[in-house]
């Protein structure tokens, strides 16, 4: 099996998966027709959406992550709701952060329903519930998922953004940084070893280079290019908006930009060096593709003899991707489990 088959099998399982969850929901919604103003959370397949609005309920949609072009915002908008339900995110961090904004918007005694696959741990999530609501209900189970049905109680939420600000101290290789982080972000609270490795060898960045980090998170690497050299303009780069709001505290004179790939960037003045710990994971499953569409799009925004600088596991196998892109390649950097490549295009 080729790469590009990987990629494609890999993709079609997050986004079967995907789909799946959704259906399921949407079919049980579709015979319960809640009314009135529904918050639906992180329906990135838009069948939960679509059967709701059938049923007749005013729906208004938050995504954290911009995918496919989608709308996003960090944060939902202002209730109160009628009702709510929530596709559940990776990670219990996220899920709490998002249950408190949702519960937020809700009356005591309001439905909010909780979709997720089996796999996904949403068998799990009563005991994460964290007083907000009641022991729910399974209202279906299907195809390996199924939708929970739970009401709000009148414990108290933390219902704004800023109420899960932290600040954190991380050890760079060359200096401690305090940086804001909020939960469910990458390497919350500490500094991520593909992301280190990648800083021992970050190059010499001249002043007025243009720098940018694909696939930011809260802006550790940029921050640090950052702290190297005062006068490099920098573009951030990711697909979650709490991502970029922490970005944005840490690295305040950085251009942002809310995208799930490169063509976010639109056409723009060429960079002087990309760098990039890429996601390699949708959901629980790996995914390839954002790695092979970076370093395939790469040549598009980078100046003549620009550098991209990527750290990834060791069995992503970049060696062999980053050879057949670019003209001229180089591992930087080598441990048991990462390596870091570094490629200038023909």
């Amino acid at each position: 099996m080729t790469r590009a088959d990987t990629v494609a099998r890999l993709d079609n399982r997050a986004t079967d998966r995907d789909s799946t969850v959704a259906a399921v929901a949407a079919e049980a919604l579709s015979e319960i027709r809640p009314q009135g103003r529904i918050l639906v959370a992180f329906d990135s397949d838009g069948a939960i959406t679509e059967a709701l609005r059938d049923g007749g309920a005013e729906v208004v949609v938050w995504n954290r992550l911009a995918v496919g072009g989608q709308a996003a915002t960090p944060w939902p908008a202002e209730g109160p709701f009628d009702g709510a339900v929530l596709r559940l995110p990776r990670g219990w961090a996220g899920f709490e952060m998002a249950l408190h904004a949702l519960a937020s918007r809700l009356a005591p005694g309001a439905p909010l329903w909780i979709a997720g696959g089996n796999d996904e741990g949403v068998t799990s999530a009563p005991k994460h519930l964290d007083g907000l609501a009641e022991e729910p209900e399974t209202l279906i189970i299907k195809r390996r998922a199924r939708l929970l049905l739970t009401r709000r109680t009148d414990a108290p939420a933390k219902g704004a953004l800023e109420d899960w600000r932290q600040t954190v101290t991380l050890t760079l290789p060359d200096r401690t940084l305090e940086l804001v982080s909020y939960p469910g972000l990458f390497a919350h609270g500490h500094l991520d070893a593909g992301t280190e490795c990648l800083l021992k060898v970050l190059p010499d960045v001249a002043a007025g280079t243009r720098v940018l980090d694909f696939g930011c998170g809260a802006g550790v690497i940029a921050r640090a290019v950052r702290e190297r050299q005062p006068d490099a303009p920098l573009t951030l780069l990711d697909i979650d908006a709490v991502a970029l709001h922490a970005a944005r505290q840490n690295v305040p004179d950085a251009e942002l930009v809310l995208s799930d790939g490169l063509a976010g960037l639109g056409t723009r003045e060429r960079f002087g060096l990309i760098l990039s710990n890429p996601p390699l994971h949708r959901g629980k499953d790996e995914d390839f593709g954002m790695l092979d569409a970076l370093v395939a799009g790469t040549k598009q925004y980078l100046k003549l003899r620009g550098t991209l600088v990527a750290v990834t596991q060791r069995t992503a196998g970049v060696g062999k991707l980053f050879k057949t892109a670019f003209g001229h390649s180089d591992m930087l950097m080598e441990t048991t489990q990462f390596q870091v490549w570094a490629g200038t295009p023909k």
